[in-house]
């Protein structure tokens, strides 16, 4: 699975994606990301009972990224203690780093085409996708209670929220083998489980179809 690219390339993207949905993003190399949960038990060594209790899921579990390409290919990365936050995984866990150094070896005519990155509301990656190869990100207005959107940010949230729903779909697809509903169980290991994870995403692009 190593020599296989984790994504694909611009002209694959461009030419595999529906031209008509995702007219607005050309010459644009956009990827769907969220997050989603993996359960595990509860653990009896305090650190690790305490980096891998998300009050979020209200549950010890692990967290990882789940990504979709325009063109309907999807990945995953690794599996992390349920208790990071979501900024804090888009910081630390290399995928930004690594769109970046993929974004530099797929040239367009010479040129680099950076990631956009599609998230929900409440992610605050901004800069750091900036960072990492003057990637963007794109997300649904965030309004205060007291607030209205203008006719623009409604169009706008709304053409949003509806391209990631398909990404909603992908991390359904990325939890449809039986190890990741049943979670990890004592015993298991964790490098191993996280091995299954990540190939599991890959082959699952060769078992269902698209989800964008």
């Amino acid at each position: 699975m190593l020599s296989w690219p984790r994504y694909a390339s611009y002209s694959e993207d461009l030419a595999l994606r529906d031209a008509t949905k995702y007219v607005h993003f050309q010459l644009r190399r956009v990827i769907l990301w969220d997050m989603t949960n993996i359960p595990c038990p509860k653990f009896e060594d305090g650190s690790v009972q305490r980096s891998t209790y998300s009050k979020y899921y209200g549950q010890n579990c692990f967290k990882g990224g789940v990504g979709n390409q325009l063109c309907g290919w999807g990945l995953a990365m690794d599996l992390w203690g349920g208790a990071i936050s979501d900024d804090n995984y888009d910081k630390s866990s290399g995928y930004m780093q690594d769109q970046d150094k993929y974004a530099q070896t797929d040239l367009v005519d010479g040129n680099i085409i950076p990631f956009t990155n599609i998230k929900d509301r409440g992610y605050r990656t901004t800069y750091e996708a900036w960072k990492q190869g003057k990637q963007t990100v794109l997300q649904p207005k965030f309004a205060k209670s007291d607030e209205r959107f203008t006719g623009h940010e409604t169009i706008y949230s709304g053409l949003i929220a509806r391209d990631r729903s398909g990404n909603e779909r992908g991390v359904n697809v990325s939890k449809r083998s039986a190890l990741f509903k049943r979670g990890f169980q004592e015993g298991m290991s964790a490098k191993r489980f996280n091995d299954a994870w990540l190939t599991w995403s890959f082959q699952a692009n060769f078992m269902y179809k698209r989800v964008v």
